[in-house]
């Protein structure tokens, strides 16, 4: 031990020497940002933790989260000055003197003269006398006087005076973080103090549900109400939540629905869901979470809230746990449990998964959770978020904390604590702790790339190196226009990083300095918005962000290579506003609230949308039955069985009225709605359908069988819950009696009991009558193994053959289909087919001479395989052709594909023992890893437990390491390389695949519709999709509300903003379809599985 801390000092001698010795060399500043060396700064904070018998992360969960950094100038001489708050060390105060340089005034200063164990910090002005203050939170210790939060009240003359008790925020709970704001827009700063719970309340099972209700005020969230300089407190009153699962990580406050009025986001810890509570304007909140986001981060930690793509909505960050590469991610991952997440939302919870989350504000009261596409979900374990425009370039980039000194999460250490207690060893906690290994990882920064996504700059930016640090700020510290970074270490010295943008780039900036009303100081809760050249940039003062910490009071704005601010527009907390235009950049200006003189008006948009909603059309749920098919097949990437509704049209009653056949599931069958004159549909009672029941319906077409000029009735049974070669799964035909009236045909249609997916109707041999294509989607429990598909050629009876093998064998077995469609490509008069499915390319099958012989290479170049779901085909270009859009997986993934790093999943019985194992990989880096846990893994191969006895053995292994050569060789393999959705355009002799805008990546496209909404004449289109009963590593794909594409008849497309669409297809869509009504205008149907049907209605606009 002595060894050990001679050589740690040693280590910091020589460490600090090198830094001295580099910055003194280094003139030039190459990189963005430079870390200073203690003794150029003369800060030498250190908040050093020691474990004891006594206080280990044994005994306090959250021994080793840290510390923030409070940034403020407390004597008002235009520099920052910063205060840490120590968990086991005093709190220090550093005076800005100017040229980077500091003076440590802790002591003269006194605010650590109450210690105890400090977390977060923040500076305001609470009494108001224009001098900010310092308030800190306390936790940890099991004494409640010892716990109680401090206030340090400013006395001008660089001292502070603790006061909490005087002004009632003496809050004894386990304190993290504080936040001051007026919620009650009274004038005055109220107070929002985030807590935490105790490991006791940490664990799963059935009682959490009810410790929702059960409270506890050492742990629960509190909101104190500033009455006349005092603050009482009203959480009960005002709706906050206060029960005893409150884990409260992060607090960002916001005006998240642009009303005029703040809310606020909770990042909670463990298996309480996270809150947003909307401001309902009469001194309560409303607990909105559900209803607006889709899911959120497991293990929420520190958050920011900021308009990171310019379009004057603030977006949510949220930080967690998930690893970057693949060996922490293997260590950190035990088994997937499907079952336990489904409990945990019947009981109340909402969908949580290990990874950060950004939160795309789609300014309708919704967000869309796109971290993975733009590139900010995986960060290891992560503490402090923060946005800022790091470059000045006029997007805020975002700058990540990270590392933890004890991983309990490692799981070799988890299965050596467990092995342990099975033996019956008895380990002291020291020995215990002592096994846990530290995980030190470097901070991420992210450069905004301007179209949603990031790019990593950690090394490149000069802040590269692994530490553990936590709270963080950022601040313009010299005062040069760019902002320095701030950092709060664990067991080293802080970090305080000089930003160099301003010498190294031709980037201009805007510093916006605020003096609002004596009750506010520095105008918390100001809205400001800068337009240069047509752009916009939007920012909300608030202090408080990240995780523990403060940041500069000044509102920093990057400008880019702009000389002059167009018009700059302040709202402040009283409503009141004020407007300058031609700013120059490269300057600070001070704003007054008292030069404001004009008052702005909050309202509701009254833009009139693409689509109204219509509730009177159709009433239909569709009802999943209960199947988990991750208990069939383990590794299966997502489940198989949930694919409907499908939604068919056609005049079934030869009325002139269209009428509507919606799909079925297994154990409730599909139902048909017959049109009436009122523009009413009414579900008509078909008994055939009914003795149907049991078999799933997987698509569904109209169509005139045996030419009597009605239409009959095709429909596909598909699924993933049957056994193979069940009779449930053959198609099924039904015959309409000329009134639509169904009876089924027992003898028309071949006998095949294959999982279909999709069928397509063409008169394939040009002899008057329809014909159809099969498409099948899977092999039941035999993922991904290629099913057969038909290709159904009718007699003119209504009677069907299936002629696939003599017309085109290789599109027998082309594939797990997903959808296709018919289309004279090569314009003969001849119909031919293009088809698509999961794990295989786009292919084009071209007639020649009565077969259909596969053309693929010949009309697509470009590389093709990917998870198509569905193809639609209309001229969109209207060059006389029809072109393409096709549904994919989109990029909002864990897994990244390119055609130098495709995914793959490989497939055979490994261990012989009559069961298909698949072993999906895809790329981490340069390297190519198996998906699936060590848990989950030895679970389906358990002969592979005796090579992988740890996980450290399995972090590293590739689908190499677990087979032979030989028997690698005999596995089938599926590649996919490409996982956005596409426009196809047809050049007459070629296929040419286009990314679709970003906006159609945000999750999986099945639902496609082409259709001139805007009526200029040019075909747009609608989309929609997500997939919800995915793994819980991957998490639910839900970030799609319905998509419109306005196109330009070139073939280009420009995505509308959900606010003017009107849309909000919520859910897994599987089916869009137009009917056109009596009375007039067109409906939107949309089919959602296992949901009700929704309907909207088109508007001219």
């Amino acid at each position: 031990m002595i060894v050990s801390i001679l050589y740690k000092r040693l280590h910091y001698f020589f460490l600090s020497c090198f830094i001295l010795f580099y910055s003194c060399h280094q003139s030039d500043h190459s990189t963005l940002f430079t870390r200073l060396s203690e003794n150029q700064t003369n800060i030498n904070f250190r908040n050093l933790i020691q474990e004891s018998e006594d206080m280990n992360i044994m005994r306090y969960s959250y021994f080793y989260n840290g510390g923030g950094v409070a940034i403020g100038d407390i004597n008002n001489d235009g520099l920052q000055d910063i205060f840490f708050s120590g968990n086991m060390v005093k709190n220090r105060l550093y005076l800005n003197k100017g040229n980077l340089e500091f003076e440590d005034i802790t002591q003269q200063s006194q605010v650590a003269e109450k210690q105890g164990w400090c977390t977060g910090a923040t500076m305001a002005d609470i009494n108001v006398d224009g001098w900010l203050d310092i308030y800190v939170c306390r936790s940890a210790d099991v004494d409640p006087e010892k716990r109680k939060n401090l206030l340090f009240i400013n006395n001008h003359d660089n001292t502070f005076t603790e006061k909490a008790a005087e002004y009632g925020l003496a809050d004894e709970s386990y304190s993290t973080h504080a936040s001051f704001f007026d919620y009650d827009k009274d004038g005055d700063l109220d107070v929002f103090v985030l807590n935490h719970s105790t490991r006791e309340y940490a664990g799963f099972g059935k009682v959490l549900a009810q410790l929702k209700t059960q409270k506890n005020p050492a742990y629960g969230n509190k909101l104190y109400r500033n009455d006349n300089g005092h603050f009482t407190d009203v959480s009960e009153q005002a709706g906050i939540i206060s029960n005893v699962l409150s884990f409260g990580l992060g607090l960002a406050v916001s005006d998240i629905n642009m009303d005029g009025w703040p809310d606020i986001y909770i990042s909670n810890d463990f298996n309480e869901q996270d809150y947003l509570y909307i401001n309902n304007q009469n001194g309560t909140f409303s607990e909105k979470l559900k209803e607006q986001i889709g899911h959120t981060s497991l293990f929420s930690m520190g958050s920011d809230i900021a308009d990171y793509n310019n379009d004057s909505y603030p977006d949510i960050m949220t930080l967690d746990m998930l690893p970057e590469d693949n060996k922490r991610q293997k260590m950190t991952s035990g088994a997937e449990n499907y079952d336990k997440v489904q409990l945990l939302t019947d009981l109340g919870f909402h969908y949580q998964y290990m990874r950060n989350m950004l939160h795309l504000n789609n300014g309708n009261g919704t967000f869309s959770e796109i971290g993975q596409l733009a590139g900010v979900s995986n960060t290891d374990w992560s503490w402090a978020a923060l946005f800022g425009d790091y470059d000045n370039d006029g997007y805020k980039d975002l700058f990540v904390t990270n590392g933890y000194v004890r991983d309990y999460t490692d799981m070799d250490f988890l299965k050596y604590s467990t092995d342990a207690q099975l033996k019956g060893e008895k380990l002291t906690i020291n020995q215990i702790i002592e096994k846990m290994p530290s995980s030190e990882v470097e901070n991420y920064i992210y450069h905004n790339n301007g179209d949603l996504t990031f790019t990593k700059k950690t090394d490149e930016w000069g802040l590269g190196g692994k530490n553990v640090s936590s709270g963080a700020a950022y601040a313009d510290l010299d005062n040069d226009g760019d902002l320095d970074l701030i950092i709060n270490n664990i067991n080293e010295f802080a970090s305080i990083y000089e930003n160099n943008s301003t010498n190294l780039q031709q980037n201009t900036y805007l510093s916006v300095k605020l003096t609002g009303t004596k009750l506010n100081h520095t105008g918390i809760g100001a809205k400001i918005k800068i337009y240069t050249k047509g752009k916009c940039q939007y920012q909300e003062q608030m202090p408080v962000r990240g995780y523990e910490s403060s940041v500069d009071q000044n509102v920093h704005f990057g400008i880019g290579q702009v000389s002059t601010i167009d018009s700059l527009i302040i709202i402040w907390p009283s409503d009141h506003t004020q407007k300058i235009t031609q700013l120059q950049a490269n300057q600070t200006i001070t704003l007054k609230e008292s030069d404001a003189q004009a008052r702005y008006h909050y309202t509701t948009p009254t833009n009139k949308t693409y689509f109204t909603e219509r509730k009177d059309i159709i009433t239909y749920t569709h009802t999943e039955n209960n199947f988990n098919d991750f208990k069939s097949q383990l590794l299966i990437p997502q489940m198989l069985s949930r694919s409907g509704p499908c939604i068919a049209k056609g005049d079934v009653n030869r009325d002139g009225l269209e009428d509507v056949y919606i799909a079925g599931t297994k154990g409730s069958s599909g139902k048909l709605f017959i049109q009436y004159p009122a523009g009413k549909f009414t579900a008509k009672l078909q008994r055939t359908f009914l003795q149907d029941s049991l078999s799933e319906d997987t698509d569904a077409l109209f169509f005139d069988c045996d030419g009597d000029k009605d239409l009959d009735l095709y429909v596909v049974s598909g699924g993933n819950e049957f056994n193979e070669n069940d009779p449930l799964l053959q198609d099924r035909l039904y015959i309409n009696d000329g009134k639509g009236n169904y009876q089924k045909s027992l003898q028309s249609l071949p006998v095949e009991y294959e999982s279909g997916s999709c069928v397509k109707a063409a008169d394939y041999d040009r002899d008057g009558d329809i014909d159809l294509f099969v498409g099948s989607r899977l092999i039941p429990r035999k993922y991904p193994m290629s099913p057969q598909s038909f290709l159904l050629i009718n007699d003119g009876q209504g009677h069907f053959s299936n002629q696939i093998q003599n017309i085109s064998p290789t599109l027998q077995n082309a594939g797990m289909i997903t959808d296709a469609t018919w289309v004279d490509l090569n314009k003969d008069q001849a119909p031919d087919l293009i088809v698509c499915g999961e794990w295989m390319p786009i292919k084009v099958f071209i007639q020649q001479q009565n077969k259909l012989i596969d053309q693929s290479g010949q009309w697509i170049s470009q590389p093709s395989s990917g998870f198509w779901n569905n193809i639609h085909a209309t001229d969109f270009d209207k060059d006389g052709d029809l072109d393409f859009v096709a549904g994919n997986l989109g990029l909002n993934s864990q897994i990244k594909v390119s055609v130098n790093k495709p995914a793959s999943i490989y497939y055979r019985d490994f261990d012989d023992n009559g069961t298909l194992d698949p072993i999906l990989c895809y790329y981490i880096g340069d390297v190519s890893y198996p998906m699936a846990s060590r848990d989950d893994m030895l679970e389906q191969l358990p002969a592979l437990r005796k090579k992988f006895t740890n996980y450290a053995t399995y972090s590293t292994a590739q689908i190499t390491n677990f087979f032979t050569e030989d028997v690698l060789k005999t596995a089938q393999v599926h590649k996919a390389e490409r996982a956005e959705s596409v426009y196809i355009e047809n050049t007459g002799s070629k296929l040419i695949l286009k990314p679709l805008p970003i906006e159609a990546q945000y999750a999986p496209i099945y639902a496609i519709l082409s259709e001139d909404v805007n009526q200029d004449s040019n075909p747009d289109l609608i989309l929609a999709g997500n997939l919800s009963t995915t793994r819980v590593k991957f998490g639910k794909y839900d970030a799609s509300y319905g998509l419109l594409l306005l196109g330009d008849g070139k073939g280009y497309f420009t995505s509308v903003p959900l606010s003017q669409v009107g849309l909000y297809l919520k859910g897994d869509i599987r089916c869009l379809q137009t009917l056109s009504p009596s009375t007039g205008k067109k409906i939107l149907l949309a089919g959602v599985n296992n949901n009700a049907v929704v309907s909207y209605e088109f508007q001219i606009r």
